[in-house]
């Protein structure tokens, strides 16, 4: 896992890292927004989002997350 030390969520500020930026992209956002942002805005847990991104985009975060 890659962090972005330049780059931060247009929503909350916090830092961003590259399941992010995975995430993101895989949903259509041009910018990159963090995994927490991401599930509050769809109303669900991180948990869930991650189940998500795997079954149906095919995306396993990665280890250590």
């Amino acid at each position: 896992m890659h962090w972005y030390p330049d780059i931060s969520c247009p929503t909350c500020g916090g830092r961003v890292n590259s399941w992010d930026k995975r995430c993101s992209r895989a949903l259509g956002y041009r910018a990159i927004f963090c995994e927490a942002c991401i599930s509050k805005e769809y109303g669900i847990t991180t948990e869930e989002l991650r189940d998500t991104m795997k079954n149906h985009f095919g995306l396993i975060p990665c280890p250590g997350i």
